[in-house]
């Protein structure tokens, strides 16, 4: 029936939809002014600088065309209402989500993945709509630390991609698209392309957090990312020793470069937490999160210490935060969410 449609199901099918100048879908352009959903009709009201003509009535057919062939739309009725002062919404923003946040590091085996996984997992275990993408291309993890395998649906009939869902996450990997043990040896403007299809692509629904894990360093997907969306920020995940420091100055730097907001630093396995006894010991040496944190002038979001069950967590397909929600583990990337939320609240 019309009446179970949602708003964000018309606007869905509206992304589908390009400016003919602007070359940007309508939604995205802050285009669509009201919607309303009857049992027979469908109202859509439709904001415009322009009072070009030509433009209303090519804008006005496509609405039509792509309505039709949704079920329960009803009649369409479509107004347009020109504002001169108005300006168009030329940002990238992704529909429905409220928050994207990149999770980076300079270099590999800092446990930036597994970084990703707890802060994402926290954040839904504190009621918070959450998405996970994996953009890590060459070496996806996301679907394995969260227990996921399998291929996600794909509709032909609406050109979109729908994520898994697991403990109530959204989750995107490429490894959901290519087999197991298939090399991928893409590079620049295909990998761009990739990145983008994995941005617009993907029917999220509403999110209050997409988190980003990013390859490791400063390649094509982080350059790819920045230009392709309005990043809300970035988190740079490190260690203590001195030379994970050095790498992830350069992922700070870079983040700067293309003016993404840095949000804070997580320092991961900050301290050693023997199984038998609970002494903790700063096998890593200590401090090097609060050290780049000073160099790149963000926050020190908190640190996470290393445990054996971290390990075997990632290894089982759950997430320690789900396993052990009143444990040490559970409790750090607590506050690490809670520090993020208030300094995204600086930058708004």
């Amino acid at each position: 029936m019309a009446g179970k449609l949602q708003p964000i199901d018309i606007q869905r099918e509206l992304t589908k939809i390009k400016h003919p100048e602007l070359k940007k879908d309508i939604v995205s352009l802050g285009m669509i002014g009201s919607l309303e959903i009857g049992e027979e009709e469908t109202s859509i009201i439709v904001k415009t600088p322009s009072q070009d003509r030509r433009v209303q009535i090519g804008l006005e057919a496509q609405i039509r065309q792509t309505l039709s062939k949704k079920e329960g739309v009803g009649k369409v009725k479509i107004k347009f209402e020109v504002d001169p002062k108005m300006t168009l919404d030329d940002s990238n923003k992704i529909l429905g989500v409220k928050k994207v946040i990149a999770i980076g590091s300079g270099k590999g085996g800092v446990g930036k993945s597994t970084v990703t996984v707890n802060l994402a997992s926290a954040a839904a275990a504190m009621g918070y709509k959450v998405g996970v993408m994996d953009a890590d291309i060459y070496g996806p993890s996301i679907g394995k630390m969260f227990g996921v395998n399998g291929k996600v649906a794909l509709k032909a009939e609406e050109d979109k991609i729908y994520p898994l869902e697991k403990d109530g996450l959204k989750i995107i990997s490429f490894s959901f698209l290519i087999e197991e043990k298939q090399p991928v040896v893409w590079r620049g403007p295909m990998l761009g392309k990739a990145v983008e299809q994995f941005l617009y692509d993907i029917v999220w629904g509403e999110l209050d957090f997409l988190f980003i894990d990013l390859p490791p360093g400063t390649g094509d997907v982080q350059l790819s990312l920045a230009q392709l969306i309005d990043l809300d920020g970035a988190i740079l995940v490190t260690t203590p020793q001195t030379v994970a420091l050095l790498d992830a100055n350069r992922a700070a730097s870079m983040f700067q470069q293309v003016k993404v907001p840095i949000l804070g630093v997580v320092e991961n396995m900050s301290e050693f937490v023997c199984p038998n006894c609970g002494h903790s010991s700063a096998i890593f040496s200590k401090g090097g999160g609060q050290k780049l944190a000073d160099s790149a002038d963000t926050k020190f979001l908190g640190g996470v210490p290393l445990t054996m069950d971290v390990m075997s967590a990632g290894e089982a397909g759950k997430p320690l935060v789900f396993q052990e929600p009143d444990g040490i583990i559970a409790k750090s990337y607590k506050n690490i969410l809670q520090n993020l939320t208030e300094e995204i609240k600086k930058w708004e």
